[in-house]
């Protein structure tokens, strides 16, 4: 019994919730540091399909997710919660049934990351690079999703370009193929919306070149299955492939006729044939490989990463920090401090050291980024730039949880910003904010004393902030602007 729940803590479960499919994988850390999969589970839920104009999920939709994620919660009972992580892709960043989120997550058992169209780029290359053999060769992946399409340039496991474009086979099935009629007039339409994805991204990767091309999807795995039935002998997709499928397509004439594809797949394959048929001409592809890495192969290493302590978010954040240069001298002061102030109420308030002390350090050395637009209202130019930039690493919610820190960094509360929180993240986001108020208060003549002898004490919602003696005299600016933050604070 032992020896199977350690068996179990070395086990790590990526769920990958795309506007098609459903997609849990179970695997265990390799010896030579990559993953061994112990058990894979895919459902088609077609979650885009169920996508109305306003943004809302149809009760369809949500009743057949909801019931998928139900039977995952039962794979996931005797898998550590830290080892879990769950990501949403196209479709539930286009949604906006606020409360679906909510109930999937109960459903599921665990908290759903709704990931950006480029930290879902940078987590597809990373699960094909893990899985394809070492190279240094330039390789450029290509995912096709139900909602979105993921084209990254990169060598090795370093992505160097990503692109997530608004065309995936759920949305251009129905765009263009709903009531499964397939014409060569609508596939001719259809690839002009896939042309006009592709006009402003084209030329940067041609400048940037690449010497493999890798697909990644199950629209591509499909695709090269159906090329070898009708008798392309090869080990790879190539244009003769794409020529001798569209020709059977157009004779078919149904996409619910076409024997060579599975059943689940069949009304979703011809939307993705059409962009990846498109994507193939437009960039002049010779071959195009298949990989069985993808997002959730990814977002396992990634994890697997994250639990030894390399985290994508720092890098993503350093970066950031790097492109807009604020003053590392006054970060480094608010850094100190804030994780002083953060080990000194930590106990009494509850906070998480794995999450809560990492956002209040983000936080710190992002406040200021906003100053490259305006010293004016610069909490409010850092807030937008965090909220609105692509940060490696990070799902929307956590970055708008930094943003939100960041934008009430100075002057009023505003606790309306927060109520999208679950009760416990609501409180744990004002708790941080606050630290980070009084640190940036302590500094703001942004000159050095010493924060040793500065001792803050929490007890429920209130705070006692205790100063050396003779401080005030020493300090009169600081203790007026202290007395003016207990007011914003009451």
């Amino acid at each position: 019994m032992v020896d199977e729940q350690l068996e179990q803590q070395q086990y790590v479960a990526a769920i990958d919730l795309g506007s098609n499919s459903f997609h849990m994988v179970i695997t265990r850390e390799g010896e030579q540091g990559g993953i061994r999969i112990v058990d894979k589970v895919r459902e088609m839920v077609r979650l885009g399909a169920g996508l109305q104009p306003d943004g809302s999920l149809s009760r369809e939709v949500q009743d057949r997710a909801l019931a998928c994620l139900e039977r995952f919660q039962q794979r996931l009972e005797s898998i550590p919660r830290n080892r879990i992580r769950a990501v949403g892709t196209n479709t539930f960043r286009a949604a906006k049934n606020s409360q679906f989120l909510k109930r999937a997550e109960r459903a599921l058992g665990h908290p759903i990351s709704i990931i950006s169209g480029h930290e879902e780029a940078r987590l597809v290359y990373l699960g094909a690079a893990f899985d394809l053999a070492v190279s240094e060769k330039k390789r450029l992946v290509v995912d096709i999703g139900g909602g979105s399409t993921e084209l990254i340039v990169g060598r090795g496991f370093q992505p160097m370009r990503m692109d997530s474009l608004y065309i995936g086979c759920v949305s251009m099935t129905r765009r263009f193929f709903d009531d499964g009629v397939v014409t060569k007039q609508r596939i001719y339409r259809a690839r002009q919306v896939v042309l006009r994805e592709l006009e402003t991204v084209v030329q940067k990767y041609r400048r940037l070149g690449w010497d493999e091309v890798v697909g990644t999807s199950g629209t591509i795995k499909a695709i090269d299955s159906v090329s070898r039935s009708l008798g392309i002998k090869q080990d790879w997709i190539s244009r003769q492939g794409l020529d001798a499928i569209e020709k059977w397509l157009l004779e078919t004439g149904k996409s619910s006729k076409l024997e060579h594809v599975s059943e689940q797949r069949r009304p979703v394959f011809v939307g993705g044939f059409v962009i990846l048929s498109t994507i193939y001409n437009e960039f002049t592809f010779n071959r195009v490989e298949t990989s069985e890495g993808a997002l959730r192969e990814g977002v396992a290493y990634d994890l697997i990463d994250r639990l030894h302590n390399v985290d994508s978010r720092v890098s993503g954040v350093n970066t950031l920090v790097e492109q807009f240069q604020p003053d590392q001298k006054q970060i480094a002061r608010i850094r100190a401090l804030v994780d002083r102030f953060f080990r000194q109420v930590q106990k009494s308030w509850k906070l998480d050291l794995s999450i809560h002390a990492k956002l209040l350090t983000w936080a710190s050395q992002l406040h200021e980024i906003g100053v490259a637009i305006s010293y004016s209202h610069q909490h409010l130019h850092s807030a937008y730039i965090i909220e609105n930039s692509d940060i490696d690493g990070f799902s929307r919610q956590v970055q708008r949880i930094l943003a939100m820190m960041v934008r009430n960094s100075r002057q009023k509360l505003k606790l309306t910003e927060m109520e999208w929180l679950t009760d416990d993240w609501s409180n744990a986001a004002i708790r941080l904010t606050i630290l980070l108020r009084l640190a940036i208060t302590f500094f703001r003549g942004r000159s050095d004393f010493d924060i040793t002898r500065i001792e803050l004490h929490a007890d429920g919602n209130t705070l006692l902030l205790m100063l050396p003696r003779h401080w005030a005299v020493q300090h009169p600016l600081t203790l007026f602007d202290l007395e003016t933050e207990k007011e914003y604070l009451s």
